[in-house]
């Protein structure tokens, strides 16, 4: 659930925000299944553009968000006047309302201290020169996406004690993979690393985007399904890592 970086300013934590969305949107595609292709599509789209707003209103991104559903009103096709479009406008108006209201005491908001513990084997540190609190120490809190109930269920068994065997075998392949200078770590190991500083949600959905393409593209319920169900399951993983942690 690491923050990322939109125009220079700090988003919210990805995975969260992503599941807000697609939910929303999700949402305004059931509401519409009886109306006409461009009404489902006009109404995802406000859907979206709404809770967009909501999670990155503190960053500024009003025109580049608008700009977007700007671009997509022609090819939809329907007269911003005409009454599908007006109720179009509201449905998804209302779905995004919806989802943000269910989602606006969640705990992502809520201040969660973190105390540094003394250094020693096995114990979190800091990263020389990062930022002064740990990033989301809430996000253990946050309410699990589609009523999963209790994230300690998820969660993983803990790592080897430092003082076992097991430990040390895993600590001495991170440092000899991962020294600057290591004389063991391949060429595919390094793009391999470097491919994961990307923001994860953001990867599996373009991963996502290139296996499903245009297929489901007339079919806006079975998309919208698809998306809530990717991106509940990115932000779910999210929270149980926090939480494992």
């Amino acid at each position: 659930m690491n923050g990322t970086v939109i125009n220079g300013l700090p988003s919210p934590p990805s995975g969260w925000y992503e599941a807000i969305v697609q939910g929303a949107i999700y949402l305004a595609a059931t509401q519409s299944t009886d109306k006409s292709l461009a009404f489902q599509q006009l109404a995802v789209s406000h859907a979206a553009h709404d809770t967009l707003l909501w999670t990155f209103h503190g960053t500024r991104l009003y025109a580049t968000v608008n700009s977007k559903l700007k671009a997509i009103l022609d090819p939809i096709g329907l007269n911003a006047s005409s009454p599908d479009a007006v109720e179009a406008t509201q449905t998804g108006r209302e779905a995004a309302h919806t989802v943000v209201v269910a989602r606006a005491d969640d705990g992502i908001n809520n201040f969660v201290d973190y105390t540094q513990k003394p250094a020693a084997p096995g114990v979190y540190q800091a990263t020389p020169g990062g930022q002064p609190v740990p990033d989301t120490p809430q996000a253990r809190f946050i309410r699990l996406f589609g009523g999963l109930g209790d994230v300690k269920r998820f969660r993983a068994p803990p790592p080897p004690a430092p003082t076992s065997p097991e430990y040390e075998t895993f600590l001495d392949f991170v440092k000899a993979q991962g020294a600057i200078n290591s004389t063991v770590r391949k060429p595919y190991d390094t793009e391999t690393a470097y491919f994961w500083r990307e923001s994860s949600p953001i990867g599996w959905n373009r991963l996502a985007h290139a296996v499903v393409g245009n297929k489901l593209a007339t079919d806006v319920l079975a998309s919208a399904k698809f998306y809530a169900q990717l991106n509940y399951a990115l932000a779910n993983a999210a929270i149980a890592s926090w939480d494992s942690k």
